[in-house]
């Protein structure tokens, strides 16, 4: 292949230096070669991580808590996605109204890791059943995801999942407010299922 793109390249002027003349001659290899290697990296990538950061949260977590002041059972699943290249957390909350009323909220993100150990950023989409598709940037901190999804102009909100001495799974939910508060609607306490 990088011989038949080579054929097909101009033919290269004479400068009449044989020094010159034999550097061009060689540039196609090089920027074929060059290609070749980013395009192989590209085949690699994320390649820095032999397993995804997120890997200790992978499984079905269930609990219960609170969402926007309702009783609720929540279920996240977190996993590998599209190759391993993310992990993914699906989000199953069903919320129960003091009136009997209940309500289904679903949600999927999807999680990629950038930067080395020292500066690790996530960043991601988020997709859920009211509609929104917003972006996600995300830290880790010892075993505390710290999610920021939204922008300027969207819905912005924080998520924090933060792996307990005990085992379990707190995830705490919080909307932006105008004045730039950090208001928490969500609360839940979750197991990692068997």
């Amino acid at each position: 292949m990088v011989g038949f793109l080579i054929g097909q390249l101009p033919r290269i002027p004479s400068f009449r230096n044989p020094a010159i003349d034999a550097e061009f001659v060689r540039l196609p290899m090089k920027i074929s070669a060059i290609t070749l290697l980013v395009f192989c990296a590209g085949l690699l990538a994320p390649g820095a991580y032999a397993q995804h950061p997120l890997d200790y949260l992978h499984g079905t977590w269930e609990g219960s808590g609170k969402t926007s002041g309702m009783a609720s059972s929540v279920r996240f699943t977190w996993g590998p996605a599209l190759g391993g290249r993310y992990t993914s957390l699906q989000i199953h909350n069903r919320m129960s109204g003091d009136d009997g009323a209940e309500y289904l909220f679903e949600g999927i993100g999807y999680y990629q890791p950038s930067g080395g150990p020292e500066d690790l950023i996530l960043t991601g989409v988020w997709l859920d059943s009211q509609g929104h598709i917003l972006s996600l940037r995300a830290t880790l901190e010892d075993r505390t995801l710290i999610a920021h999804w939204g922008t300027e102009g969207t819905k912005q909100g924080r998520s924090v999942y933060r792996l307990l001495s005990d085992g379990t799974l707190e995830a705490v939910d919080s909307i932006r407010n105008d004045a730039g508060e950090w208001l928490e609607f969500g609360h839940a306490i979750l197991v990692r299922g068997q």
